[in-house]
């Protein structure tokens, strides 16, 4: 039982402290690659995946409008909906036909399938793809840099930019969301320095349209495109330079349950991509990927089994080591259930925000996973509306 616990414990204090540590070492050892000025400007099509998005999407083209860039095309990708989202792309559509147009999938199949039918659809030839979620904002000199980036590095297949939540002081849920969020992209900047990071989040990335494959509906798109370009040889990157802007989720119900859906997905996809990915990747990558990802998708197993072995030793045993363990763990848990419960908890309130959104993200995880092994796809859902 001590050594479950030992063990317990290890990866957990590995995965979420020493594989960043590590991680920021290890990339001291490799040069950064500068972005160079582009002489041309490659053909850029955005996609914008749109499931009834008529809150955002005026704002999401105004601002899209406003990119500096010349060379690009945005079109509206409306996945069955109900609203007056096309309606309201249209209207763009009429204004700025050079710009803007509309693709309409009403199969009620979900992003992926809507993004296979779009991308087998296009006429024309585009260099790049740019994927970008309908609540998220680009700066204007986003696609600028997005060309410098391929332009500067030819073994790159795609690269995701950086996400700021512009709503992080509203609330515990948007607070977290956007802590865990700057965790992540630690990570992702210092496994891109080191290589190439282990997969790119779907409110801003771009891949060589080249790179682009046929994926099933049941998959997480943006995860299994981005890791996509690695199992074809090519690296993933991540660049602060490439900015991003959206609204987090300012409820912990909408973030849990669109972080188990989102598991569920990601899941289904290193199932599918595995074969692949032990096929193709490099040594240093299959670590990362399994340091970053799986053993985090477990870790909430890590979590009950330390506690529940813990409680047991507590009451068991009479060895201080243990007691202090059973307590700070105790302590940790109920920190995050009073912060849960909006109980204020004054100076310990960050503490509490931490404590609640770190075992939220691990039991979604978690049930995400074990839906997935029972065989559950989920294949579409409805996006939080305090992101909006």
């Amino acid at each position: 039982m001590e050594l479950v616990l030992i063990i317990s414990l290890i990866v957990l204090v590995y995965v979420y402290f020493l594989y960043p540590i590590t991680l920021r070492l290890f990339a001291l050892f490799f040069d950064k690659n500068l972005p160079k000025l582009a002489t041309e400007e490659s053909k850029i099509l955005v996609v914008v995946p749109a499931h009834n998005e008529e809150q955002v999407i005026n704002e999401k083209l105004d601002n899209h409008l406003k990119i500096s860039y010349k060379n690009y095309h945005v079109v509206v990708l409306a996945d069955t909906c109900t609203d007056k989202t096309e309606e309201l792309v249209n209207s763009y559509i009429v204004s700025d036909p050079e710009k803007v147009s509309l693709y309409s999938v009403s199969d009620g199949l979900g992003k992926t399938n809507a993004i296979n039918k779009l991308i087998a659809s296009l006429e024309e030839k585009y260099d790049i793809l740019v994927f970008s979620d309908a609540n998220v904002y680009l700066a204007e000199d986003s696609l600028t840099e997005i060309n410098n980036q391929f332009n500067s590095n030819e073994k790159l297949g795609c690269i995701a930019g950086q996400l700021t939540y512009i709503n992080e002081d509203s609330s515990g849920a948007a607070q977290s969301n956007g802590l865990y969020w700057r965790y992540e992209e630690f990570i992702k900047k210092y496994e891109s320095d080191s290589g190439s990071m282990m997969g790119a989040d779907g409110s801003i990335f771009a891949i060589k349209a080249t790179l682009y494959r046929q994926l099933p509906v049941h998959v997480l798109d943006d995860f299994s495109t981005s890791m996509g370009a690695i199992c074809q040889g090519f690296e993933l990157k991540i660049s602060e330079k490439i900015k991003a802007y959206e609204k987090g989720a300012e409820s912990t119900g909408e973030e849990f349950a669109r972080k188990v859906r989102i598991s569920n997905r990601s899941y289904n996809s290193f199932r599918h991509l595995k074969p692949e990915i032990l096929k193709t990747f490099s040594g240093v990558n299959i670590i990362k990927l399994y340091s970053h990802k799986v053993l985090r998708w477990y870790s909430f197993l890590f979590m009950l089994i330390a506690f529940v072995i813990n409680l047991a030793l507590f009451f068991t045993t009479d060895n201080y080591f243990y007691d202090f363990l059973f307590l700070s763990q105790s302590v940790f848990y109920t920190l995050g259930f009073l912060s849960f419960k909006n109980i204020p908890l004054y100076k310990l309130s960050k503490i509490g925000f931490v404590a609640e959104y770190f075992t939220m993200a691990n039991l979604a995880a978690g049930i995400g996973v074990f839906q997935s092994l029972k065989g559950v796809r989920t294949i579409v859902w409805k996006k939080a509306d305090s992101s909006r």
